[in-house]
């Protein structure tokens, strides 16, 4: 893997800094946690709200980085390199571009409200078969994460695919330039992070703005199930690229059996013809994603019946979608990384095809605004109308709020301010065979009630 490497001049040139103290030997990689820190990276001493990076630079260095970059002198072991700088963001940022710059590949942009990160590996996975594919670590997917990923991202790939996140205002006129897509991916448009913007138009208007850092001759795929993504308007000379689950779009999918916690059979469309497989990470929101992945690799020549071989490889992403087996056929689900009003009820929906009686755990979602009270609302009735035999509903004023509407359907119910208040109830609500839903914004911690859910009960 070719991973493009630096000298602590080349560095210093790039950000503007001063070189304190020399590096013995090349850079390769960015270091964000000192625990984290590989031979050879670089250091980026960030000044966060809690912790102070400059505070952990000596032990980045003894977990083997090889230079600083910082907002002040230090001191430092023997041989580590030190670059000072006015920011230390702003010069992550620079060397990011530089390394976006000289990369010659095709760069695949995954943008939207939800289901980036399931996106973004069934995009990599698709397009694996073509070549080779760096794509983001994880989710990180922001103005630290995303250079995190390209100073480890292969020079030689044939594809980059990386995730954008946005969460306020203006973010994307900063985030845009260091991914410079050559084509974008748009997922959907959904009330996230409804706090920091006037509405939903607002936030598609300003993940949108990664168009204007796009290759001008490139592309951008749609999702034309979303209405509000239908209706975006693309630079003139770009083209535009749509898939979804009706008929209408250019590549689409349709369920082909039950949708079962294991996963869904589906059927490919697109004009030159059909193909059938099988995804193996649940949710029907699902099959959305993977079709998005497949309208791209469908662009790049793939052919749809290896578009749909690649969904066999597939596997959902740690709590967004995972399901095990735990003693007496109590299947858990655990889809606790996050949560948004849509997200919810898909995956109430998707519950609801189990054929088991299911129990939900639902947490606060966060970042919602104004109308918070008013989702958490609607998120408990329809929690009751798709049939949830109890719930318990974890947070602040919104769960509760989930919780009292829910109780009007005469099923169990609870409300409590953090999961460990009401697991012992949730745990005595669960019979044989039942399934439990989990899903709540990151922010709740509810992957910790998952895992006491299987360190309680025990997998099968």
């Amino acid at each position: 893997m070719a991973v493009r490497s630096f000298t602590i001049e080349e560095i210093a040139g790039i950000t503007g800094g001063r070189v304190v103290r020399s590096a013995q030997g090349p850079i390769r990689g960015l270091c964000l946690d000192s625990r984290r820190a590989s031979p050879g990276s670089l250091f980026a001493a960030l000044k966060g709200r809690r912790v102070d990076g400059h505070d952990f630079a000596a032990a980045a260095i003894r977990s083997g980085a090889a230079a600083v970059l910082a907002e002040q002198e230090m001191e430092l072991p023997e041989g580590a390199g030190l670059i000072v700088v006015p920011s230390v963001e702003r010069a992550v940022e620079a060397v990011a571009i530089e390394i976006r710059s000289e990369f010659r590949g095709e760069v695949l942009g995954i943008v939207g409200s939800c289901g980036k990160t399931t996106t973004k590996d069934f995009a990599a996975a698709v397009l694996d078969r073509l070549g080779v594919v760096t794509a983001t670590a994880g989710n990180r997917n922001n103005l630290l994460g995303l250079p995190e990923t390209l100073m480890a991202a292969d020079m030689q790939a044939r594809f980059w695919v990386l995730e954008m996140g946005i969460s306020h205002p203006s973010e994307m006129d900063a985030l845009a330039p260091l991914g410079s897509p050559t084509g974008v991916l748009f997922t959907n448009i959904q009330p996230v992070h409804t706090e920091f913007f006037p509405s939903l138009e607002a936030i598609r208007d300003e993940k949108a703005k990664v168009l204007r850092r796009t290759d001008p001759h490139g592309f951008a795929i749609v999702n034309a199930s979303d209405p509000l993504l239908a209706r975006m308007a693309i630079p003139e000379g770009m083209g535009r690229l749509t898939y979804g689950e009706q008929p209408g779009a250019e590549l689409w999918i349709e369920a082909v059996g039950n949708a079962g916690p294991e996963g869904t059979p589906f059927r490919l469309h697109d004009s030159q013809g059909s193909a059938e497989g099988f995804l193996p990470v649940p949710g029907l929101h699902n099959l959305i994603n993977f079709a998005g992945a497949c309208r791209a690799g469908r662009h790049y020549g793939l052919a749809l019946e290896e578009c749909a071989a690649a969904a066999a490889s597939l596997k959902a992403s740690p709590h967004r979608g995972q399901a095990r087996l735990l003693r007496d056929q109590v299947l858990l689900f655990d889809d606790s990384y996050n949560a948004n009003p849509a997200a919810v009820v898909l995956a109430l929906q998707t519950s609801a095809g189990w054929g088991r009686r299911v129990i939900g755990a639902l947490g606060t979602m966060l970042e919602l605004g104004a109308r918070s009270i008013e989702h958490h609302r609607l998120v408990g009735a329809r929690a009751a109308d798709l049939g949830l035999a109890g719930l318990l509903a974890v947070g602040g004023e919104e769960a509760k709020a989930m919780a009292e509407v829910f109780s009007a359907s005469g099923r169990p119910c609870l409300h409590v301010q953090s999961w460990q208040d009401g697991a012992e109830w949730l745990d005595g609500q669960i019979r044989p065979g039942d399934g439990v839903l989990v899903k709540g914004s990151r922010g709740m911690g509810l992957d910790g009630l998952v895992a006491w859910l299987s360190g309680r009960r025990g997998e099968a």
